[in-house]
């Protein structure tokens, strides 16, 4: 004798069927690339001064248990229409370790902000301060796009974040830097040698002055030692009492031109 299976049983068992299906779809195969996604959505922006002037912009060093990790923004739309995010981790575990995304802008059709999706993504390896960088990984990432505008004087807003942070990271550069300048900033420091770093500091000359810019504008003037691709090295004096996020601007002798990597 065959059992009869209620109607309510049967309108359950076919929508189940249904969700099955869809579930499937969506984890197996419908699931648009993200190559092929849309433009994130922008940011909700006063139209009064938004976009962000061109210069070299770092984020607040941030402990982790075994170290700490730093990010920086070098942007030019002077001339170039050029971006390069940097993060930089120190660890106990692995030494020094930079990540860089590197591209080109392209503005908004709001005009408001900045569209960066970056062509390439390169990691490296040191062991300390001072010695040069070894690649161990160069990867495309022209899926990642992030959004760039001005949050304030000085300051502006990445979002997401390299690590993917959906609110985003606050990046500040020096308050009186230019673009014939270039920003370094203090990472640690003990009694003789003061470690710092920047995208940009392959391009400091021989006789470059380096001008110490501590957090509350005061200034003073600093003996350089050396700088190695984008990290370098300051000789600690006891007079100055820089601390880590300290900002150093190097001017090289009778140069004078535009923002360049």
């Amino acid at each position: 004798m065959t059992k009869k299976v209620p109607k309510i049983w049967k309108f359950f068992s076919k929508k189940f069927q249904y969700i099955v299906i869809i579930s499937l779809g969506y984890n197996c195969g419908f699931r648009p690339s993200p190559l092929q996604k849309d433009p994130i959505s922008g940011p909700q922006i006063p139209a009064f001064d938004s976009i962000p002037n061109s210069g070299e912009y770092f984020s607040e060093i941030k402990k982790i248990p075994t170290g700490f990790y730093i990010r920086q923004v070098y942007l030019n739309h002077s001339n170039k229409k050029e971006m390069l995010i940097s993060q930089l981790t120190v660890s106990e575990s692995k030494n020094w370790e930079e990540t860089r995304f590197e591209g080109k802008l392209n503005l908004d059709e709001s005009g408001k902000f900045f569209r960066f999706r970056p062509r390439l993504c390169r990691m490296f390896t040191s062991k300390n301060p001072g010695a040069r960088w070894t690649l161990t990984r160069a990867y495309e990432c022209d899926h990642f796009e992030f959004l760039i505008w001005k949050s304030g004087p000085e300051d502006i807003r990445l979002t997401p974040g390299p690590e993917g942070e959906e609110e985003g990271i606050l990046l500040k550069k020096s308050k009186s830097s230019n673009i014939s300048q270039i920003s370094a900033i203090i990472l640690k420091k003990d009694s003789s040698i003061t470690s710092i770093w920047g995208i940009r500091l392959s391009r400091v000359r021989k006789g470059a002055k380096a001008i110490l810019e501590k957090q509350d504008g005061s200034k003073t003037e600093l003996n350089t030692l050396k700088t190695v691709e984008t990290t370098g090295e300051i000789k600690t004096e006891r007079s100055s009492r820089s601390e880590p996020g300290d900002m150093i601007l190097y001017t090289n002798p009778g140069e004078a031109k535009p923002l360049a990597l």
